[in-house]
């Protein structure tokens, strides 16, 4: 999850008298204009019209403060006390309606949540901390829909390649995951980004597999919902949906375990407990099917450094471990992957 301060905006500005002639802009030497067409207007639009039944943003503006109007001629023809976010809504949609300008007094300043002080001198550093606090806020949006647990993410193409429909991502809190496809699954980093005022999502999955090749890009991405996220690079497009309480099934198969004592990514496992449950998940497999767990895949082919199942400490957080499941009546097999998670729990007994 993505933390960010929240700056508190005070407006101090300076009492100025409107003659019955409207003033050139020029004369008031610490105002700057800010037309409706502008992304620093839009940008404060969007903060104007937080509200406190939602998530509080980074900026905040605190009431009361002076705006300043234009007309086409750059000139200052009034100026408004705004007591709070309704009355600058409302003001700011006047504004559109006119195509016209409002101004700000600098200099700005803020005590940050450290003591230290924050001061903003132009239109130019108040369109830059906004929109960084946007994009923040967008990112840990991001990454708090993609960290979802008990979430898996489910692929679908938007072109003609349909090679990847129904794989499935998975998002650890840490930047890991898993990429599961036709049976196969890559440990897999991600990280959420801005790059040039977009939302990317750049993913690598370990390897030199196909898949790798395909996946491993800056993903340019447009949150569509909280359950739905567009992902492009060049012709490449995806939807990815989340699916919550998703049961085991063939495609995905999960163990987590508590961390030892004094670790935070090592924990035991007894692979063995878990013998019922992965045959239960199986078509056409005896109950009393034999389940063999390796390191590899290439292990598991050759049935070679068999995995100790009664007590298994994992080696990477999150691990893929395989599964060979035999028949005993048919003595056909099949190898299935496995993710071995460990996670952090709270010890009852701890003071």
């Amino acid at each position: 999850m993505t933390l960010f301060k929240k700056i508190s905006l005070v407006f101090f500005t300076t009492l100025f008298l409107i003659s019955c002639e409207n003033e050139p802009y020029d004369l008031f030497s610490n105002l700057q204009k800010i037309d409706s067409d502008s992304s620093l207007f839009n940008s404060i639009k969007t903060i104007s019209t937080n509200d406190d039944k939602t998530e509080p943003v980074c900026v905040i503006f605190i009431y009361p403060f002076n705006v300043y109007t234009f007309d086409d001629n750059s000139e200052v023809v009034g100026s408004r006390i705004i007591n709070n976010n309704v009355e600058f809504v409302s003001l700011l949609g006047q504004t559109e309606e006119i195509n016209g300008a409002i101004g700000l007094s600098y200099p700005i300043t803020s005590t940050l949540e450290d003591g230290s002080t924050l001061s903003i001198d132009d239109n130019a550093e108040l369109k830059e901390t906004i929109e960084a606090c946007i994009e923040t806020e967008i990112i840990g949006n991001c990454n708090n829909i993609l960290e979802e647990e008990n979430c898996i993410w489910t692929i679908n193409s938007l072109t003609e390649n349909k090679e990847y429909n129904n794989s499935l991502l998975d998002f650890y809190q840490d930047g890991t995951g898993i990429f599961y496809h036709k049976g196969d699954a890559y440990r897999t980093s991600w990280v959420s980004l801005f790059i040039e005022e977009k939302l990317h999502i750049n993913i690598h999955l370990e390897g030199q597999s196909q898949s790798a090749q395909d996946w491993n890009f800056d993903w340019e991405a447009i949150i569509t919902d909280d359950d739905t996220i567009e992902i492009t690079n060049q012709d490449k497009k995806y939807t990815i949906q989340k699916k919550c309480a998703v049961e085991n099934s063939c495609d995905y198969v999960e163990f987590r375990e508590c961390a030892l004592e004094g670790f935070d990514d090592k924990a035991e496992f007894t692979l063995d407990g878990h013998k019922e449950c992965i045959v239960s998940l199986q078509e056409n497999i005896n109950t009393d099917a034999e389940v063999t767990f390796f390191s590899t895949y290439a292990d598991a082919e050759e049935e070679q450094n068999i995995l100790d199942a009664s007590t298994y400490t994992n080696t990477t957080n999150p691990q893929l471990v395989f599964a060979k499941i035999r028949n005993s009546e048919t003595n056909v097999s099949k190898i299935i992957r496995i993710v071995l998670f460990v996670e952090a729990c709270n010890n009852p007994d701890a003071s």
